[in-house]
């Protein structure tokens, strides 16, 4: 692995290495999680391999059955929001040829994040990834599970003075974000003079919002942008720190 990433550095390449339990330092490369998330952020990065089939299967298998795109878009923003990566398995038929429930799937995703791809590509995490009621029971690889998010159930990501609310399912007619809340006793909540606007990615116009010693309070707009999760935009008048 030395001579390996110095010939990267000499090369002047950005690799990665993954590795699974603890069979390397910590450091050393990425921490892969099969079939798994994090429950909660952490401060290394780690990435999960997972498949667009509901078996786990890494080939083509023809009655493994396929997630659905809303489980696998969920899945993506949750791990993102603690700081980790998704490498998504596509499993080809014998003749090379991407199963068509797969491209309907990988064409879902493609479309969720035309739209809402800003909240995604080159976000950190925040202070923490989450809020809501729905958590997964364990730890680690293999703890994939379709968990049913609600409209509770939000991640969070920032970059450039803006934090990304991903709601994982349709709010209803407002949502509610707890962790924004004025009257957090733990760090951070916001104040009204921070925030410049708020919008829904896919959705034209700033959101009406309030808010209160208990949440942010958000008018959600009349339409829906979309199938999946729903992404807040709240741009702050101060960069993040």
């Amino acid at each position: 692995l030395a001579h390996y990433y110095n010939q990267a550095d000499a090369l002047g390449k950005e690799v990665v290495v993954t590795y699974k339990h603890h069979d390397l330092p910590a450091g050393v490369g990425m921490v892969d999680l099969e079939l798994g998330q994090e429950r909660t952020l952490t401060h290394h990065e780690w990435i999960t391999d997972t498949s667009v089939d509901d078996q786990g299967a890494w080939s083509y298998v023809s009655a493994a059955g396929f997630k659905s795109a809303d489980r696998l878009v969920d899945n993506l923003v949750d791990r993102v929001s603690k700081n980790g990566y998704l490498l998504l398995n596509v499993g080809p038929k014998p003749d090379g040829t991407i199963p068509d429930e797969a491209r309907e799937l990988l064409l879902e995703i493609g479309a969720w994040l035309e739209v809402n791809g800003e909240a995604i590509y080159g976000t950190t995490p925040w202070f923490f990834a989450a809020e809501g009621p729905t958590t997964l029971d364990k730890d680690g690889m293999f703890n994939e599970a379709d968990l049913g998010y609600t409209g509770e159930d939000v991640r969070f990501t920032v970059k450039e003075g803006v934090i990304y609310a991903t709601v994982l399912a349709w709010p209803g007619e407002e949502a509610r974000i707890v962790s924004l809340g004025k009257g957090r006793e733990r760090f951070p909540g916001l104040y009204e003079s921070e925030i410049e606007s708020i919008t829904m990615l896919g959705s034209d116009g700033e959101l009406d919002w309030t808010l209160t010693e208990e949440a942010l309070v958000i008018r959600t707009p009349p339409e829906r942008p979309g199938q999946h999760a729903f992404v807040f935009k709240i741009t702050r008048r101060a960069p993040l720190p």
